[in-house]
Protein backbone atom coordinates (compact mmCIF):
# COMPACT_ATOMS: atom_id res chain seq x y z
CA UNK A 1 0.00 0.00 0.00
CA UNK A 2 1.14 3.60 -1.10
CA UNK A 3 0.51 5.93 1.93
CA UNK A 4 1.53 9.79 2.15
CA UNK A 5 2.94 10.15 -1.90
CA UNK A 6 3.28 13.12 -4.13
CA UNK A 7 2.61 12.93 -7.87
CA UNK A 8 4.63 13.90 -10.16
CA UNK A 9 4.05 15.37 -14.04
CA UNK A 10 7.06 15.84 -16.36
CA UNK A 11 7.52 18.19 -19.36
CA UNK A 12 8.07 18.61 -22.96
CA UNK A 13 10.87 15.88 -24.48
CA UNK A 14 8.99 12.57 -22.54
CA UNK A 15 6.30 12.88 -25.59
CA UNK A 16 6.63 9.47 -27.55
CA UNK A 17 4.49 7.70 -30.69
CA UNK A 18 2.08 5.12 -29.01
CA UNK A 19 1.83 6.99 -25.88
CA UNK A 20 -1.45 6.60 -24.03
CA UNK A 21 -2.76 3.42 -26.96
CA UNK A 22 -2.89 0.29 -24.43
CA UNK A 23 -3.98 2.49 -21.83
CA UNK A 24 -6.92 4.03 -23.81
CA UNK A 25 -7.65 -0.06 -24.56
CA UNK A 26 -7.83 -0.90 -21.36
CA UNK A 27 -9.32 1.67 -19.29
CA UNK A 28 -12.66 3.40 -20.42
CA UNK A 29 -11.84 6.61 -18.88
CA UNK A 30 -8.64 7.24 -20.56
CA UNK A 31 -10.50 6.70 -23.86
CA UNK A 32 -13.29 9.31 -22.57
CA UNK A 33 -10.19 11.63 -21.44
CA UNK A 34 -8.95 11.83 -25.25
CA UNK A 35 -12.26 12.24 -26.35
CA UNK A 36 -12.61 15.17 -24.34
CA UNK A 37 -9.28 16.25 -25.28
CA UNK A 38 -9.94 16.04 -29.33
CA UNK A 39 -13.26 18.04 -29.09
CA UNK A 40 -11.48 20.91 -27.19
CA UNK A 41 -8.88 21.28 -29.31
CA UNK A 42 -11.02 20.31 -32.72
CA UNK A 43 -8.40 17.83 -33.90
CA UNK A 44 -7.62 13.70 -33.54
CA UNK A 45 -5.09 14.58 -30.59
CA UNK A 46 -5.18 10.34 -29.94
CA UNK A 47 -4.38 9.56 -33.57
CA UNK A 48 -1.19 11.48 -33.56
CA UNK A 49 0.26 10.49 -30.28
CA UNK A 50 -1.18 7.12 -31.13
CA UNK A 51 0.14 6.49 -35.15
CA UNK A 52 2.66 9.87 -34.92
CA UNK A 53 4.52 10.82 -37.21
CA UNK A 54 7.18 11.79 -34.27
CA UNK A 55 7.71 14.90 -36.37
CA UNK A 56 4.51 16.61 -35.88
CA UNK A 57 4.25 14.87 -32.30
CA UNK A 58 7.69 16.69 -31.44
CA UNK A 59 6.53 19.85 -32.13
CA UNK A 60 6.03 21.99 -29.24
CA UNK A 61 2.61 23.12 -29.76
CA UNK A 62 1.43 19.38 -30.16
CA UNK A 63 3.82 17.70 -27.77
CA UNK A 64 2.56 19.86 -25.20
CA UNK A 65 -1.27 19.21 -24.86
CA UNK A 66 -0.23 15.47 -25.97
CA UNK A 67 1.61 15.37 -22.30
CA UNK A 68 -0.96 17.06 -20.38
CA UNK A 69 -3.62 14.74 -22.11
CA UNK A 70 -2.04 11.69 -21.22
CA UNK A 71 -0.93 12.98 -17.40
CA UNK A 72 -4.44 13.57 -17.03
CA UNK A 73 -6.11 10.48 -17.93
CA UNK A 74 -3.45 8.64 -16.04
CA UNK A 75 -4.62 11.04 -13.15
CA UNK A 76 -8.12 9.73 -13.43
CA UNK A 77 -7.47 6.27 -13.42
CA UNK A 78 -5.02 6.67 -10.24
CA UNK A 79 -7.69 8.51 -8.41
CA UNK A 80 -10.95 6.81 -9.77
CA UNK A 81 -10.20 3.59 -10.24
CA UNK A 82 -7.44 3.16 -7.67
CA UNK A 83 -8.55 5.34 -4.75
CA UNK A 84 -5.30 7.37 -4.35
CA UNK A 85 -5.18 10.87 -3.36
CA UNK A 86 -1.60 12.91 -3.18
CA UNK A 87 -0.33 15.02 -0.37
CA UNK A 88 0.94 17.26 -2.68
CA UNK A 89 1.75 17.58 -6.52
CA UNK A 90 4.43 19.18 -8.76
CA UNK A 91 5.28 19.06 -12.36
CA UNK A 92 8.65 19.77 -14.58
CA UNK A 93 7.98 22.84 -16.38
CA UNK A 94 5.13 21.98 -18.73
CA UNK A 95 3.99 19.65 -16.44
CA UNK A 96 2.74 22.20 -13.87
CA UNK A 97 0.48 23.25 -15.55
CA UNK A 98 -0.57 19.28 -15.45
CA UNK A 99 -0.55 19.08 -11.57
CA UNK A 100 -2.82 22.64 -11.36
CA UNK A 101 -5.29 20.74 -13.68
CA UNK A 102 -5.57 17.47 -11.82
CA UNK A 103 -5.60 19.50 -8.70
CA UNK A 104 -8.88 21.66 -10.29
CA UNK A 105 -7.41 25.11 -10.60
CA UNK A 106 -7.88 24.68 -14.42
CA UNK A 107 -10.43 22.98 -16.09
CA UNK A 108 -9.24 20.33 -18.60
CA UNK A 109 -10.57 21.96 -22.06
CA UNK A 110 -9.00 24.82 -21.00
CA UNK A 111 -5.63 23.50 -19.93
CA UNK A 112 -5.87 22.17 -23.21
CA UNK A 113 -5.90 25.44 -24.97
CA UNK A 114 -3.66 26.93 -22.88
CA UNK A 115 -0.61 24.50 -23.49
CA UNK A 116 -1.37 24.22 -27.06
CA UNK A 117 -1.18 28.33 -26.99
CA UNK A 118 1.81 28.30 -24.91
CA UNK A 119 3.30 25.68 -27.43
CA UNK A 120 2.39 28.07 -30.75
CA UNK A 121 4.15 30.99 -28.91
CA UNK A 122 6.78 29.19 -27.70
CA UNK A 123 7.63 27.68 -31.02
CA UNK A 124 6.84 30.91 -32.99
CA UNK A 125 10.39 32.32 -30.59
CA UNK A 126 12.18 29.52 -31.90
CA UNK A 127 11.52 31.29 -35.13
CA UNK A 128 14.72 33.34 -35.20
CA UNK A 129 16.65 30.09 -34.97
CA UNK A 130 19.69 31.97 -32.81
CA UNK A 131 18.66 29.88 -29.53
CA UNK A 132 19.94 26.58 -28.35
CA UNK A 133 20.00 24.46 -25.35
CA UNK A 134 22.13 21.65 -24.03
CA UNK A 135 22.37 18.84 -20.75
CA UNK A 136 25.66 19.40 -18.64
CA UNK A 137 25.93 16.21 -16.44
CA UNK A 138 28.44 16.01 -13.62
CA UNK A 139 29.75 19.33 -12.44
CA UNK A 140 27.10 20.99 -9.27
CA UNK A 141 24.59 23.78 -10.89
CA UNK A 142 26.20 26.59 -8.72
CA UNK A 143 30.07 25.32 -11.06
CA UNK A 144 27.75 25.80 -14.17
CA UNK A 145 25.73 28.99 -13.03
CA UNK A 146 29.68 30.38 -12.53
CA UNK A 147 30.84 29.94 -15.95
CA UNK A 148 27.49 30.65 -17.41
CA UNK A 149 27.54 33.93 -16.03
CA UNK A 150 31.28 34.51 -17.16
CA UNK A 151 30.37 33.89 -20.43
CA UNK A 152 27.30 36.69 -20.42
CA UNK A 153 28.51 39.22 -18.36
CA UNK A 154 31.52 39.52 -20.79
CA UNK A 155 29.15 40.90 -23.49
CA UNK A 156 27.56 44.34 -22.57
CA UNK A 157 25.05 44.75 -25.53
CA UNK A 158 23.58 41.12 -24.47
CA UNK A 159 23.67 39.70 -27.42
CA UNK A 160 26.04 36.28 -26.04
CA UNK A 161 23.95 35.05 -22.70
CA UNK A 162 23.71 31.60 -21.57
CA UNK A 163 21.63 31.03 -18.16
CA UNK A 164 21.09 27.94 -16.19
CA UNK A 165 18.03 26.92 -17.36
CA UNK A 166 17.08 23.77 -15.59
CA UNK A 167 18.06 22.33 -12.45
CA UNK A 168 17.29 19.02 -12.71
CA UNK A 169 19.24 17.24 -10.26
CA UNK A 170 22.90 17.89 -8.16
CA UNK A 171 24.12 16.01 -11.28
CA UNK A 172 22.54 17.20 -13.98
CA UNK A 173 21.66 20.92 -15.29
CA UNK A 174 20.50 22.11 -18.79
CA UNK A 175 22.47 25.27 -20.43
CA UNK A 176 19.86 28.21 -22.58
CA UNK A 177 20.59 30.98 -24.43
CA UNK A 178 22.36 32.62 -27.53
CA UNK A 179 23.76 29.25 -29.85
CA UNK A 180 27.59 31.11 -29.49
CA UNK A 181 27.15 31.25 -25.91
CA UNK A 182 26.12 27.85 -24.98
CA UNK A 183 28.60 26.86 -27.62
CA UNK A 184 31.53 28.39 -25.32
CA UNK A 185 29.93 27.30 -22.06
CA UNK A 186 29.59 23.47 -23.43
CA UNK A 187 33.48 23.69 -24.31
CA UNK A 188 34.57 25.00 -20.87
CA UNK A 189 33.03 22.75 -19.12
CA UNK A 190 33.91 19.76 -21.17
CA UNK A 191 37.34 20.89 -20.89
CA UNK A 192 36.92 20.72 -16.63
CA UNK A 193 35.31 16.92 -17.16
CA UNK A 194 31.49 17.90 -17.69
CA UNK A 195 29.61 15.71 -20.67
CA UNK A 196 27.59 17.94 -22.70
CA UNK A 197 24.53 17.18 -24.67
CA UNK A 198 23.58 19.76 -27.06
CA UNK A 199 19.72 19.38 -26.87
CA UNK A 200 17.37 18.93 -30.23
CA UNK A 201 15.10 21.59 -29.23
CA UNK A 202 13.37 24.51 -31.53
CA UNK A 203 14.26 27.64 -28.93
CA UNK A 204 16.30 28.33 -26.26
CA UNK A 205 13.41 27.68 -23.30
CA UNK A 206 13.84 28.98 -19.79
CA UNK A 207 16.03 31.91 -20.41
CA UNK A 208 15.65 35.79 -21.00
CA UNK A 209 15.60 35.02 -24.34
CA UNK A 210 12.19 33.72 -24.08
CA UNK A 211 10.50 37.15 -22.57
CA UNK A 212 8.51 38.22 -25.54
CA UNK A 213 6.56 34.40 -25.36
CA UNK A 214 6.43 34.98 -21.78
CA UNK A 215 4.52 38.52 -22.55
CA UNK A 216 2.11 37.61 -24.39
CA UNK A 217 1.55 34.06 -22.69
CA UNK A 218 0.73 36.69 -19.87
CA UNK A 219 -2.06 38.41 -21.56
CA UNK A 220 -3.17 34.54 -22.87
CA UNK A 221 -2.83 33.66 -18.60
CA UNK A 222 -5.34 36.94 -17.82
CA UNK A 223 -8.33 35.76 -19.96
CA UNK A 224 -8.60 32.56 -17.83
CA UNK A 225 -9.73 31.84 -14.47
CA UNK A 226 -8.39 29.44 -11.47
CA UNK A 227 -10.37 27.35 -9.23
CA UNK A 228 -9.69 26.26 -5.98
CA UNK A 229 -7.05 23.30 -5.39
CA UNK A 230 -7.99 20.45 -4.08
CA UNK A 231 -4.20 19.36 -2.40
CA UNK A 232 -1.33 21.64 -2.55
CA UNK A 233 0.69 22.29 -5.84
CA UNK A 234 4.19 22.90 -4.86
CA UNK A 235 5.94 25.28 -7.92
CA UNK A 236 8.63 23.96 -9.85
CA UNK A 237 10.72 27.52 -9.62
CA UNK A 238 10.23 28.11 -6.25
CA UNK A 239 9.86 24.57 -4.59
CA UNK A 240 6.95 26.21 -2.78
CA UNK A 241 3.84 25.18 -2.84
CA UNK A 242 0.69 28.16 -4.36
CA UNK A 243 -0.30 30.24 -1.62
CA UNK A 244 -3.61 30.90 -3.09
CA UNK A 245 -5.48 30.79 -6.90
CA UNK A 246 -3.80 34.66 -7.59
CA UNK A 247 -0.17 33.44 -8.05
CA UNK A 248 -1.11 31.26 -10.59
CA UNK A 249 -0.68 33.39 -13.81
CA UNK A 250 2.10 35.51 -13.05
CA UNK A 251 3.95 32.00 -11.71
CA UNK A 252 2.88 30.42 -14.90
CA UNK A 253 3.97 33.05 -17.08
CA UNK A 254 7.65 33.60 -15.57
CA UNK A 255 7.89 29.77 -16.43
CA UNK A 256 9.03 30.40 -19.74
CA UNK A 257 11.99 32.52 -18.62
CA UNK A 258 12.89 31.46 -15.22
CA UNK A 259 14.73 28.20 -14.62
CA UNK A 260 13.28 25.35 -13.18
CA UNK A 261 14.54 24.04 -9.68
CA UNK A 262 13.36 20.37 -9.37
CA UNK A 263 15.92 19.81 -6.57
CA UNK A 264 14.19 22.79 -4.68
CA UNK A 265 10.89 20.43 -5.30
CA UNK A 266 12.30 17.22 -3.47
CA UNK A 267 13.77 19.24 -0.96
CA UNK A 268 10.22 20.77 0.13
CA UNK A 269 8.80 17.42 -0.17
CA UNK A 270 10.89 16.32 1.93
CA UNK A 271 10.60 18.48 4.63
CA UNK A 272 7.03 17.89 5.03
CA UNK A 273 7.68 14.27 5.36
CA UNK A 274 6.78 12.56 1.87
CA UNK A 275 9.41 10.43 0.66
CA UNK A 276 7.29 8.21 -2.09
CA UNK A 277 5.96 9.65 -5.60
CA UNK A 278 4.05 8.87 -8.34
CA UNK A 279 4.79 9.86 -11.71
CA UNK A 280 2.00 10.41 -14.21
CA UNK A 281 2.83 10.71 -17.79
CA UNK A 282 4.53 9.19 -20.70
CA UNK A 283 7.77 7.43 -19.66
CA UNK A 284 9.50 7.69 -16.12
CA UNK A 285 12.05 10.52 -16.99
CA UNK A 286 11.71 12.38 -13.50
CA UNK A 287 11.86 9.14 -11.56
CA UNK A 288 15.30 8.73 -13.18
CA UNK A 289 16.29 12.17 -11.76
CA UNK A 290 15.48 11.56 -8.21
CA UNK A 291 18.09 10.37 -5.53
CA UNK A 292 17.41 6.60 -5.36
CA UNK A 293 18.52 6.67 -1.55
CA UNK A 294 16.22 9.40 -0.52
CA UNK A 295 13.08 8.58 -2.71
CA UNK A 296 10.51 5.70 -3.33
CA UNK A 297 8.75 6.94 -7.01
CA UNK A 298 6.68 4.49 -9.38
CA UNK A 299 6.26 5.37 -12.84
CA UNK A 300 2.78 4.18 -13.98
CA UNK A 301 4.32 4.15 -17.80
CA UNK A 302 6.59 1.19 -16.22
CA UNK A 303 4.87 -1.97 -15.99
CA UNK A 304 6.26 -3.67 -12.83
CA UNK A 305 5.70 -0.30 -11.26
CA UNK A 306 1.70 -0.21 -12.39
CA UNK A 307 1.24 -3.50 -10.76
CA UNK A 308 2.79 -2.26 -7.40
CA UNK A 309 0.06 0.71 -7.58
CA UNK A 310 -2.80 -1.74 -8.61
CA UNK A 311 -2.19 -3.90 -5.58
CA UNK A 312 -4.30 -3.49 -3.29
CA UNK A 313 -3.86 -4.21 0.70
CA UNK A 314 -6.59 -3.58 3.24
CA UNK A 315 -6.61 -0.40 5.27
CA UNK A 316 -6.36 -0.39 9.02
CA UNK A 317 -9.78 1.77 10.08
CA UNK A 318 -9.74 3.74 13.20
CA UNK A 319 -12.59 4.79 15.44
CA UNK A 320 -11.03 8.40 14.57
CA UNK A 321 -12.53 7.95 10.68
CA UNK A 322 -16.22 6.80 12.25
CA UNK A 323 -16.30 10.13 14.42
CA UNK A 324 -15.00 12.42 11.36
CA UNK A 325 -18.02 11.66 9.66
CA UNK A 326 -19.96 12.63 12.19
CA UNK A 327 -18.61 15.55 12.69
CA UNK A 328 -18.84 16.16 9.20
CA UNK A 329 -22.42 15.00 9.21
CA UNK A 330 -23.50 17.39 11.85
CA UNK A 331 -21.31 20.30 10.18
CA UNK A 332 -23.20 19.94 6.55
CA UNK A 333 -25.43 22.85 5.64
CA UNK A 334 -29.13 21.57 5.99
CA UNK A 335 -31.34 22.89 2.90
CA UNK A 336 -33.96 20.73 3.81
CA UNK A 337 -36.76 21.79 6.25
CA UNK A 338 -39.08 18.67 5.41
CA UNK A 339 -39.34 17.22 9.03
CA UNK A 340 -40.31 13.51 8.01
CA UNK A 341 -37.20 13.36 6.13
CA UNK A 342 -34.67 14.88 7.49
CA UNK A 343 -35.60 12.17 11.36
CA UNK A 344 -35.20 9.75 8.46
CA UNK A 345 -32.29 10.94 6.46
CA UNK A 346 -29.90 12.43 8.85
CA UNK A 347 -31.74 11.84 12.51
CA UNK A 348 -32.01 8.25 12.19
CA UNK A 349 -28.68 7.11 10.58
CA UNK A 350 -26.81 9.53 12.53
CA UNK A 351 -28.04 8.41 15.49
CA UNK A 352 -27.05 4.38 14.60
CA UNK A 353 -23.46 5.41 13.94
CA UNK A 354 -23.29 7.26 17.09
CA UNK A 355 -24.74 4.21 19.00
CA UNK A 356 -21.95 1.82 16.81
CA UNK A 357 -19.02 4.19 18.28
CA UNK A 358 -20.56 3.90 22.00
CA UNK A 359 -20.80 0.05 21.90
CA UNK A 360 -16.86 -0.06 19.83
CA UNK A 361 -15.30 2.02 23.03
CA UNK A 362 -17.06 -0.12 25.42
CA UNK A 363 -16.14 -3.46 23.51
CA UNK A 364 -12.77 -2.41 22.71
CA UNK A 365 -13.55 -4.25 19.37
CA UNK A 366 -11.33 -3.51 16.61
CA UNK A 367 -13.28 -1.08 13.62
CA UNK A 368 -14.03 -3.17 10.45
CA UNK A 369 -14.53 -2.59 6.98
CA UNK A 370 -18.48 -2.92 7.73
CA UNK A 371 -18.59 -0.16 10.34
CA UNK A 372 -16.65 2.11 7.52
CA UNK A 373 -19.58 1.57 5.39
CA UNK A 374 -21.89 1.74 7.83
CA UNK A 375 -20.88 5.45 8.69
CA UNK A 376 -20.08 6.27 4.74
CA UNK A 377 -23.87 5.54 4.23
CA UNK A 378 -24.92 8.12 7.03
CA UNK A 379 -22.66 10.44 5.16
CA UNK A 380 -24.06 9.54 1.96
CA UNK A 381 -27.72 9.54 3.58
CA UNK A 382 -27.34 13.01 5.11
CA UNK A 383 -25.60 14.52 2.08
CA UNK A 384 -29.02 13.91 -0.09
CA UNK A 385 -31.31 14.82 2.35
CA UNK A 386 -29.71 17.69 3.40
CA UNK A 387 -29.53 18.68 -0.26
CA UNK A 388 -25.38 19.06 -0.26
CA UNK A 389 -23.95 19.88 -3.35
CA UNK A 390 -21.95 17.50 -5.57
CA UNK A 391 -18.63 20.00 -5.67
CA UNK A 392 -18.93 20.05 -1.70
CA UNK A 393 -19.44 16.27 -1.58
CA UNK A 394 -16.34 15.38 -3.74
CA UNK A 395 -14.34 17.96 -1.26
CA UNK A 396 -15.44 16.51 1.82
CA UNK A 397 -15.00 12.50 0.81
CA UNK A 398 -11.61 14.11 -0.85
CA UNK A 399 -10.56 15.17 2.68
CA UNK A 400 -11.52 12.18 4.55
CA UNK A 401 -9.97 9.97 2.37
CA UNK A 402 -6.39 12.19 2.68
CA UNK A 403 -6.52 12.49 6.16
CA UNK A 404 -6.62 9.04 7.12
CA UNK A 405 -4.45 8.03 4.50
CA UNK A 406 -7.05 5.43 2.69
CA UNK A 407 -6.57 4.00 -1.09
CA UNK A 408 -10.53 4.53 -1.17
CA UNK A 409 -13.72 4.69 0.47
CA UNK A 410 -15.65 1.20 0.90
CA UNK A 411 -18.73 1.60 -0.40
CA UNK A 412 -18.29 4.81 -2.40
CA UNK A 413 -17.30 4.33 -5.41
CA UNK A 414 -14.42 6.48 -6.92
CA UNK A 415 -15.93 6.13 -10.42
CA UNK A 416 -19.50 6.94 -9.16
CA UNK A 417 -18.61 9.72 -6.74
CA UNK A 418 -19.58 13.23 -7.87
CA UNK A 419 -16.30 14.89 -9.69
CA UNK A 420 -16.18 18.61 -9.52
CA UNK A 421 -14.26 21.14 -12.29
CA UNK A 422 -11.95 19.36 -13.84
CA UNK A 423 -11.83 15.95 -12.98
CA UNK A 424 -15.64 15.32 -14.90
Amino acid sequence: MLNKHAIWFPGQGSQRVGMGKTLSERHAVVKATMEEANEALGMRLDSLMYEGPITELTRTDNAQPAILALGVAMYRVYSREWGYLPAMAAGHSLGEITALTCAGAITFPDALRLVRRRGELMQGAAAAGIGAMAAVNGPSPDVVAKVCLEISAGCTDGSRIVVVSNMNSERQTVISGHKEAVHEASERLSAHGAAVIPLQVSAPFHSPLMAPAAAQFAEVLSRFSFGEMDFPVVSSLTGLPYGDTAEIAGMLARGLTDPVNWPAVLAFQKSIGVAAAVELGPGNVLKRLAPSDALRVFAFDDKEDEAHLVGRQTDAYSIDLLNRCLAIATCVRNRNWNKAEYEQGVVSPYRGVQQLVDRLRETGEQVAEAHVRQALAMLESVFRTKGTSAEEQERRYARLQGEFGLRGLPGVSPADRPYAGSLV
